[in-house]
């Protein structure tokens, strides 16, 4: 590699201006992305981008609240992994975490600036994929269904004296009209199809998030001295606060016993373990007869399996990534990140060859089309991918 460093020019300045505050206000475009993150990739530009970054480092807030993600780590790739100055650049990263923007292969990049690779054409893209969006199915007591992507809005249907209603949000809403004794044997179940998700308030007034590929499982009404759901893949919970009556969350032979709080719970049957992370209160988790309480901003670690569980703390930006709208990889291996496209785009994944052996770390809007995150992906320079018939095909690019 040329070693000799290339002035930027006062336009190209300017541009990589634009582009960085264009992060920071969360309004650049998918193009535009790409473009920056060439100037961080092109080794003529690299050293002034990364004085760019040094020279806007002061305008940084040192006090944001940001995940445990290893950014000067992901600084060191950058600049080459044997090579550092001994100068500190938190700031810069944990607001580039903080605002979720800065979308780096932490892992491969270092390599996608080496001479060593043999450049081969990618795979066709023969077809595209559109994200996922509002979708669900929704089994009432009767065993009747109900589409909810494509419903009006309004009143969808009325079990008794509780009235399931479509808001202006695009969420489902129990009401509870009057008395409602007999109905909290009627149980009715939400599900998302992969590429779907969905929410709904419950008639106590707890909201949940469905991610794709998930499930809840409620009464229409809550009575009694308990309020008792059950889940399968991913949900957030927002529990309405109740003294007299905590909420129960079970999935499998895990349950979680609350009385008014923030939390996930991520228990896809594919996934070799489950996590329940706590943003706001406290919950108790119990699991063959063991109990043990977490504190905001921690994070249970267990599988159906064993009676096992570890607690650590939790990177609260990339468990709640989905519900933002995001992909937020951290050092994630590639078989994750192909679970989470299976889910949101519905397609399936083979490997041609020898698996790539590689883990990302980045930011990614999950409201763009699957070729695009692709893309983003193969910029790091270690595999490259393939769409045709709903399939993606994914090939690690082979080196000298």
């Amino acid at each position: 590699m040329n070693n000799q460093a290339h002035q930027m020019t006062p336009e190209a300045h300017s541009r990589l201006t634009e582009l960085f505050q264009k992060y920071v206000d969360k309004s650049i475009t998918e193009e535009e992305y790409l473009e920056l993150f060439a100037y961080i990739n092109n080794p003529e530009t690299k050293a002034q981008v990364l004085a760019f970054m040094d020279e806007h480092n002061k305008k940084v807030q040192s006090d944001a609240l940001v995940h445990e993600v290893d950014w000067d780590g992901m600084y060191a790739n950058i600049t080459g992994p044997k090579k550092s100055d001994g100068r500190k650049r938190p700031s810069f990263w944990k607001y580039a975490a903080a605002v979720a923007l800065l979308t780096l292969g932490s892992y491969t990049l270092y390599h996608a600036f080496q001479d060593n690779l043999v450049k081969k054409a990618p795979l066709a893209y023969h077809n595209d994929v559109l994200p996922g969006g509002d979708k669900a199915i929704l089994t009432l007591a009767d065993g009747s269904k109900i589409t909810l992507d494509n419903s009006p809005g309004g009143k969808l249907a009325t079990q008794g004296d509780i009235s399931i209603e479509k808001d202006a949000k695009g969420q489902i809403v129990y009401l509870v009209k009057g008395g409602h004794e007999d109905e909290s044997q009627k149980i009715n179940t939400l599900a998302t199809p992969a590429g779907g998700k969905f929410s709904v308030v419950l008639s106590d007034g707890s909201k949940v998030w469905l991610n794709a590929s998930s499930s809840i499982k409620f009464p229409v009404a809550f009575t009694g001295e308990a309020r008792k759901v059950e889940i399968k893949g991913e949900a957030y919970f927002e529990i309405a606060k109740d003294q007299r009556r905590p909420f129960y969350v079970t999935n499998g032979s895990a349950e979680i016993k609350v009385l008014g709080t923030h939390f996930n719970v991520m228990a896809y049957p594919d996934e070799y373990r489950s996590e329940l992370t706590l943003l706001e209160g406290s919950v108790q988790f119990s699991k063959h007869g063991q109990s043990e309480l977490l504190t905001p901003g921690k994070q249970i670690l267990y599988t159906e399996s064993s009676e096992d569980t570890k607690q650590r703390v939790a990177n609260i930006e990339e468990v709640m990534a989905w519900k933002n709208d995001l992909f937020v990889f951290n050092n994630t291996n590639i078989d994750e990140i192909m679970k989470e496209l299976t889910r949101w785009y519905n397609v399936k994944v083979k490997y041609e060859g020898e698996k790539p052996d590689i883990s990302f770390t980045g930011v990614i809007p999950r409201n763009a089309n699957v070729s695009k995150v692709l893309k983003s992906l193969e910029l790091t320079g270690d595999v490259v991918f393939g769409i045709e018939d709903n399939v993606i095909t994914c090939q690690k690019k082979m080196m000298r």
